[in-house]
């Protein structure tokens, strides 16, 4: 009978005691797999690759020794600017990230500053980043606009993360990518996500990354289910259509949708 290998708890991570105080409040009890694996080897300052999907604890994975780091330079730190630049592909992703990363530094109080620049209000974006935050998550092209325009420097960057990466060239950034890394200092650590390596993928990693890591672990092909959030709206037949619609409507459900129905007939009512 083999013994079952120990797995690395997040206290053991050398993590900050006030991240730490805030994965407890989220009620992380122990890291995922990719988190595990991940999380030391960016500590240490590798370029890292991680193949990973959605629910699978990757933003944790990247943004705890991101967290870590920043805590760690502003120690000795001459003065504020960006340490870090978060690219996801999507408003809704910049936006679910940047909440991901104030949980989690939540007992950090103001030593960490975080903006998303998914916002369209041009005015709030330049104010935001004229207060120099520590972290800046945006979209390739809002990023490439404001460092064409001047609003931002990246001469201090140390951490560059690319989420989504395949979505990302899928949505058509490959073109802001390349004159993005035009503003890259020679120096700075990357970490690119994605749930699949594509060619694409391959060739903005020639790019950003130097002699890499890459992270594919062995995952169930499901989510795990204490990881998924179910909910049961009780209606009458006749109301169907209507809730949905004001589901949808509303944005209550956000992302991917896959909506099952008893019949074709039923679906094209539906739509």
């Amino acid at each position: 009978m083999t013994e079952r290998r120990k797995m690395l708890q997040f206290h053991e991570m050398e993590l900050d005691d006030r991240i730490l105080k805030a994965i407890s409040k989220l009620g992380w009890t122990e890291p995922t797999l990719i988190q595990e694996a991940a999380i030391p080897l960016l500590l240490e300052g590798k370029d890292v690759i991680v193949k990973a999907r959605t629910g699978s604890g990757k933003t944790a994975a990247f943004a705890l020794p991101l967290l870590q780091k920043i805590l760690n330079t502003k120690m000795n730190a001459a003065e504020q600017c960006i340490s870090a630049l978060i690219l996801a592909p999507s408003k809704e992703l910049c936006q679910q990230t940047r909440v991901a990363m104030q949980q989690m530094s939540e007992k950090c109080g103001k030593v960490i500053r975080i903006i998303d620049l998914s916002s369209n209000d041009l005015l709030a974006q330049r104010h935001a980043l004229s207060e120099r935050p520590d972290v800046v998550v945006s979209t390739p092209a809002k990023i490439l606009f404001h460092l064409q325009a001047s609003a931002l420097d990246l001469k201090c960057l140390e951490t560059l993360v690319v989420d989504e990466a395949d979505l990302a060239f899928s949505f058509g950034f490959e073109k802001e990518f390349k004159k993005f890394v035009e503003y890259l200092p020679p120096i700075y650590q990357a970490v690119l996500v994605s749930a699949t390596i594509t060619q694409e993928v391959v060739d903005i990693k020639s790019i950003i990354l130097k002699n890499p890591f890459i992270l594919k672990l062995e995952e169930p092909e499901l989510v795990p289910e204490q990881q998924l959030l179910h909910q049961r709206i009780i209606v009458e037949e006749d109301d169907k259509p209507a809730i949905l619609y004001a589901l949808l409507k509303l944005r209550l459900i956000r992302g991917k949708n896959v909506i099952f129905v008893n019949s074709v007939d039923r679906s094209y009512k539906q739509v």
